[in-house]
């Protein structure tokens, strides 16, 4: 059973690349660029059809992310034209080609002769070139003006950022907005409640604010102090009721001893409100804007240290996560489709060699300086990257495991 839960985040995670390059894609042939090859994942190929335009598409084993190649997009800078041969050159090769007659045999000769053919027919064509639907010799990937490469790279992440709406959108809707259901209400030394809550109240709202997707309940009494007496709106078996409710110091029981916190005086456990269509699709944005800044965030505080390296997963523990929940409570599917889709597009954005966030900053040099930073310079840069990247997300997984 647990099997088929991995093979779905699997699935999921396929999906969210399958967007990401599908954005590339799109932004490609809208703006008029070839492509060469449209994978999911990487390493050897699973499937792989070519169209009849020459385009490539491929499933690969290691669904660790993908690509959209573009014809040219790996092309080295270009050579130094060769100088026209001079009469010398032309007098020299005439000399050195009688002294072959004299001195070797006939079938040396020709064979000789043969050789120096194919040579100079490679020289003089043309490398392999691809057409574009119009006919004409396409224009490689760097031949395209600087903007609209930087549109077909920013298209992945637009795809991601779009998908999170819908798929924000389809949470709201079907599965609702998070709230607490009182489980246990705590009583003093004379077995009185601390408040006048009841285990399987609902709270729908504090002091007048609905809990929504936007205001968590967390939010809302986060900053109440000791003493504060708060309104809970209530739903107690479906009647609608307003409960004062103070933060106080609560003792109660805890492995068989007493302790103390500063609180509400009961455990809650979650649960959702049903949320209607006109709902969804009032907080589906702004959700989306609220997560991909919360993932914005996180990275911040990775970088400055607040938040531990163990706290971040790769793609074998962000599998086995999504299992998890997902197996815990098939609605948490989905709830994490719209933080997976924010988070991709975030991370793709992060100006990192290999990333689109850093290709898009050198494209954007290139538009400020009118010329191009070396493409081997870029190759190396972004190769190096992809290695750094590929052995961060190896450590975090190893440490998430044995930590």
């Amino acid at each position: 059973m647990y099997l088929g839960f991995i093979l779905l985040s699997i699935v999921i995670l396929l999906v969210m690349v399958l967007i990401h390059e599908l954005g590339h894609y799109t932004a490609a042939k809208v703006l008029g660029f070839t492509v060469e090859e449209f994978s999911v994942g990487f390493g050897p190929k699973i499937i792989s059809r070519i169209r009849r335009n020459g385009e490539r598409f491929s499933l690969r084993a290691l669904p660790l992310g993908g690509y959209c190649a573009f014809y040219g997009d790996e092309m080295e800078d270009e050579e130094q034209p060769k100088p026209a041969p001079t009469l010398t050159d032309t007098v020299k090769q005439n000399d050195e080609t009688e002294n072959a007659q004299k001195q070797d045999d006939l079938l040396s000769y020709v064979m000789r002769s043969k050789i120096e053919e194919e040579k100079a027919a490679k020289a003089d064509d043309p490398a392999p070139v691809r057409l574009d639907k119009s006919g004409m010799v396409a224009k490689t990937f760097y031949q395209h003006q600087p903007w609209k490469r930087i549109i077909v790279l920013l298209g992945g992440v637009v795809f991601n950022f779009l998908s999170a709406i819908i798929f924000a959108l389809i949470y709201i809707w079907a599965v609702g907005c998070p709230a607490p259901q009182i489980a246990e209400v705590y009583t003093d030394a004379q077995s009185n409640p601390y408040n006048a809550l009841q285990k399987g109240d609902i709270v729908l709202a504090v002091n007048g604010q609905d809990i929504t997707v936007m205001t968590t309940y967390n939010e809302l009494v986060q900053n109440a102090k000791e003493g504060e007496t708060l309104k809970f709106k209530v739903d107690r078996k479906g009647k609608i009721i307003t409960v004062d409710v103070q933060r106080k110091k609560i003792t109660y029981e805890k492995d068989g001893k007493p302790a103390e916190y500063v609180g509400f005086g009961f455990v809650s456990q979650t649960t959702f409100i049903k949320a209607d269509a006109a709902h969804a699709f009032t907080y589906c944005v702004p959700y989306t804007f609220k997560l991909s800044w919360s993932i914005l965030g996180s990275f911040g505080q990775l970088i400055t240290g607040k938040v531990p390296i163990t706290s971040v997963t790769g793609p074998v523990g962000s599998v086995k996560l999504m299992a998890d929940v997902s197996k815990a409570d098939g609605r948490n599917i989905l709830i994490l489709l719209p933080l997976l889709a924010s988070n991709l597009a975030m991370f793709n954005l992060l100006p990192f060699p290999a990333l689109d966030g850093a290709q898009i900053i050198f494209t954007i040099i290139e538009w400020i300086r009118k010329k191009p930073i070396k493409r081997k310079i870029q190759g190396m840069i972004n190769a190096i990257g992809l290695m750094v990247l590929l052995l961060f997300v190896l450590i975090v997984d190893i440490l998430s495991f044995a930590l």
